[in-house]
C-alpha cells in the first residue's frame, strides 16, 4: 500500500495527526542523537545532581526516554573520543554508533586509518573487519605452544 493510497482513509484532522506524528519520527533519532552528545557534558557539570535526579541516568530517562544502557553507551563512546578528533568528527557525521565498534582498537598512531573505515563502511561491515582484525592479531601475537613448535620441524 502507497503512501498516498493509505492517507487518502484519513479526514484532514487525522491527516493532520499523521503528519506530525511522521515529523516527529523522523526527526526522534537526530533528537536522541543530539541528546547523548550533551550527556558528558550534563555529567561532568553535575546537572543531573543539581536538578534533584538520583544519577545521570535518571536524568536521561526522565528528559530523553533514554535507557540506561544507551545513556551508558554514550558516556562511554563519549570519553573513548575525547582524543580522537578524527573518529569524533566521523561520530559528527553518521552517529556515535557508527564509531562504536574501532573504539576497543584504536590508538592515537591508528586514528587516521580506523576513522577512514568508520567514514566508509556500514557499522555492520566495520564490525566484521574490526572482529577479524582482533582474530588476525590475536594470532600474530599468541606465542607458540611447545607442541605447535614440535610440529613446525
Amino acid at each position: 500500500m502507497t503512501s498516498k493510497s493509505f492517507t487518502q482513509k484519513l479526514n484532514p484532522v487525522e491527516q493532520k495527526v499523521h503528519e506530525q506524528f511522521v515529523w516527529c519520527g523522523k526527526h526522534a533519532k537526530e533528537w536522541t542523537e543530539q541528546c547523548k552528545w550533551l550527556l558528558l557534558e550534563v555529567e561532568e557539570m553535575e546537572i543531573w545532581k543539581k536538578l534533584g535526579f538520583e544519577c545521570v541516568y535518571h536524568y536521561a530517562a526522565a528528559l530523553a526516554g533514554m535507557s540506561r544502557y544507551a545513556a551508558e553507551d554514550a558516556l562511554w563512546i563519549l570519553r573513548k573520543l575525547e582524543d580522537k578528533p578524527l573518529l569524533r568528527e566521523v561520530a559528527k557525521e553518521k552517529g556515535l554508533a557508527a564509531v562504536r565498534p574501532v573504539l576497543t582498537v584504536v590508538t592515537k598512531e591508528t586514528e587516521e586509518f580506523w576513522a577512514e573505515k568508520a567514514r566508509t563502511m556500514t557499522k555492520n561491515t566495520l564490525e566484521t573487519y574490526v572482529r577479524e582484525f582482533k582474530k588476525q592479531n590475536r594470532l600474530e601475537s599468541c606465542p607458540r605452544t611447545t607442541v605447535e613448535s614440535e610440529n613446525l620441524s
